[in-house]
């Protein structure tokens, strides 16, 4: 298979990433426990979900609170994914906010901490790092979503405790 064959073929693991983050977020009250301590995960102004399929049918939602408005459940109700979501990112004292696209899980739109360092030199080492560090974060909530998703037994019942969030059923 070549490799934009390959890269079609897989393109919803994504928008199922951002909405399974949306739902864990909601689940677990934002709280993500990491390699290197807990992180808050917020769904932050802009929130696009999408129509799975030939028809590209979508709903853009700017709010302060995207997630929690009745658009973004009803969207959800009629089986849209997210697409493209502006996520905050809390880890100890620092904070990001950056946009991740479900289909590509590219990130733009980064805002990074305040820097601490006062040479324009370190500054610029530093603001690479800060950039690299939100990125890996966002790697890192895509690999224990795989590890989750790649296991059957784990990800069925996953599967059915979204389906009750979206119907506003709690699953046990």
């Amino acid at each position: 298979m070549d490799i934009i064959n390959r890269i079609n073929s897989t393109r919803y693991l994504g928008r199922e990433f951002l909405t399974w983050l949306w739902y864990r977020s909601s689940l677990q009250d934002g709280i993500f426990e990491m390699t290197d301590g807990p992180l808050e995960v917020w769904f932050d102004a802009k929130l696009t979900l999408e129509a799975q399929g030939d028809v590209k049918e979508s709903n853009i939602i700017k709010a302060e609170n995207p997630t929690e408005t009745q658009e973004a459940h009803a969207a959800l109700l009629n089986g849209k994914l997210v697409s493209d979501a502006r996520l905050r990112l809390v880890s100890g004292q620092k904070q990001w906010t950056l946009s991740v696209k479900g289909d590509s899980l590219a990130i733009s739109g980064v805002k990074i901490p305040a820097l601490l360092s006062r040479e324009d030199d370190d500054q610029l080492y530093e603001r690479f790092m800060l950039i690299e560090e939100a990125e890996d974060t966002v790697h890192a909530l895509f690999q224990q979503f795989m590890e989750l998703r790649m296991d059957d037994d784990a990800w069925r019942p996953e599967v059915q405790a979204i389906r009750g969030w979206v119907h506003g059923v709690s699953v046990a």
